[in-house]
């Protein structure tokens, strides 16, 4: 406390003034009171939708204003940053643990390309308070052969019976200070339903409660890395009005610009499932001389009918004549050359018991021959909740499995031929396949993927949440 108020002291003379007059300790009171976000805000702004020159702030309040908006400007060559610009922003309601809520978003049209700060506000009131702006940089130009990186990573968003994961806290730490310039999740973003409150917020804790919005998480990276979620099984049989996380994560600009579909539908009524309103969500984005395909290959388990869950993803989403084949096959015959990465939920390999391989997903005519046919170089999925590094099959796919973002670590087994680095964790230690050597720690296994081009070469760095790195490859395309 004295710290806190040694430094506002040196600042202002008044204060200075006050402490003469001997009132320290009620001085000492306020300036506490002051430090840190405004009380009414209730998820720590994050971006979204980082597409060409634009980018979506979201945040949430509680309800006691109705109006909200989002200021930034540019950061200059000195680091300063005053955010002059403003844009009115929208808001929905929902409920956190029966809590009534405002999420709200800005779509800022920044214009040009370099780094921006930006504030967010309820009425008049700015929610940061004593909070410094956050910074970001803008997309890659398309085109650019600049280098940059971005961060993989999922199955994550889950919490103990007191609200705690120290493992995936730490995860968010190497993520916020790995230099990515936006994050790819590959679904199953919030457990065990991905509801709201298992989303949750900065004032809800507690068992299956603010396991992304929490403190210690998305916060920590979310305020300058933009997300691009892929959805997994996970909550996409939701009944919201408004599903959590076509709601949380809008990527408006991707999907328009990419003529994808990010809202739910019904599906009626593959392999004898029963008709239902699920997400669809898929769409695809841009760059430098890369192109990003976020789509969904995944299902409800709870309404499999005559065949398996994968099998009725397979139905709804990968054979030639749906509306995702269709729309992916014409998005990628549309952009020939360059990178391609694609990231979705169900692995197509996988040295995992529980989470098997996909093979619906395998083979010339499913989704695997259509993206390694089209220039597709990497394809990153999860479900499993191991690290795992497969070799080229069909169409020369490089596949790789990231589960390992927070939620409970499972272990591999049974390994195969096409497996070239494979870790896992269970009650019993670790295991592993290919050329990886056995985790000693469970330490080792949580992780994300720092994925960095330059040029027409891409550098998968996997990183544990200690920071250490393993199984790091380059790749010339």
């Amino acid at each position: 406390m004295h710290r806190v108020l040694h430094r506002v002291v040196m600042r202002r003379g008044v204060f200075r003034r006050a402490l003469a007059g001997g009132v320290v300790a009620s001085l000492g009171a306020v300036v506490l009171a002051a430090c840190g976000p405004a009380p009414q805000l209730t998820r720590y702004p994050y971006l979204t939708d980082l597409v060409g020159t634009s980018v979506i702030v979201n945040w949430a309040t509680d309800q006691s204003a109705t109006t909200g908006s989002a200021k930034w400007g540019a950061v200059d060559g000195s680091g300063n940053c005053n955010p002059t610009n403003s844009v009115t922003a929208t808001k929905t309601g929902f409920q956190v643990a029966g809590t009534n809520e405002y999420q709200w978003k800005a779509k800022l049209s920044l214009g040009t390309t370099a780094t921006f700060c930006y504030r967010v506000f309820l009425g008049s009131n700015d929610l940061l308070g004593t909070d410094s702006s956050p910074q970001f940089k803008a997309q890659v130009p398309v085109g650019s052969t600049q280098p940059f990186s971005f961060a993989v990573f999922g199955d994550w968003g889950q919490v103990d019976a007191n609200g705690n994961n120290p493992d995936q806290a730490n995860l968010m730490n190497q993520i916020a200070a790995s230099g990515a310039r936006f994050a790819v999740t590959v679904g199953d973003n919030a457990y065990n339903d991905g509801s709201q409150t298992n989303y949750g917020d900065l004032q809800h804790t507690g068992a299956g409660s603010s396991a992304v919005f929490g403190n210690q998480f998305w916060k920590v990276a979310g305020l300058s890395i933009p997300a691009f979620p892929a959805m997994g099984n996970h909550g996409f049989s939701r009944s919201d009005t408004n599903h959590p996380a076509l709601l949380n994560w809008p990527q408006d600009n991707a999907v328009s610009s990419s003529g994808g579909k990010y809202t739910k539908e019904t599906y009626c009524c593959v392999n004898g499932t029963s008709s239902a309103s699920y997400p669809s969500a898929w769409y695809a984005f841009s760059a430098g001389t890369a192109r990003f395909y976020v789509i969904e290959a995944t299902w409800a388990d709870g309404n499999v009918g005559t065949s398996t869950a994968y099998g009725d993803d397979y139905a709804a989403h990968w054979t030639t004549s749906s509306p995702e084949y269709q729309w992916l096959k014409a998005d990628l015959a549309a952009h020939s050359g360059g990178l391609k990465f694609a990231f979705f939920h169900y692995p197509i390999y996988s040295n995992n018991a529980t989470e098997t391989s996909d093979t619906f997903l395998q083979g010339a005519n499913s989704l695997e021959g259509l993206l390694g046919s089209n220039g597709v170089q990497i394809a990153f999925s999860g479900h499993a909740h191991i690290y795992e590094r497969n070799l080229k099959q069909t169409g020369g796919l490089i596949t790789y499995v990231t589960g390992g973002g927070g939620a409970t670590l499972e272990p591999v087994s049974s390994c195969k031929s096409f497996d070239a680095y494979a870790i896992g964790w269970s009650s019993s230690g670790g295991s592993r396949c290919g050329a990886a050597p056995v985790p000693d720690a469970i330490t080792r296994v949580f992780h994300f993927l720092k994925v960095t081009v330059n040029g027409s070469r891409v550098t998968v760095t996997p990183t544990d949440e200690l920071g250490r790195t393993f199984d790091v490859q380059t790749f010339s395309f």
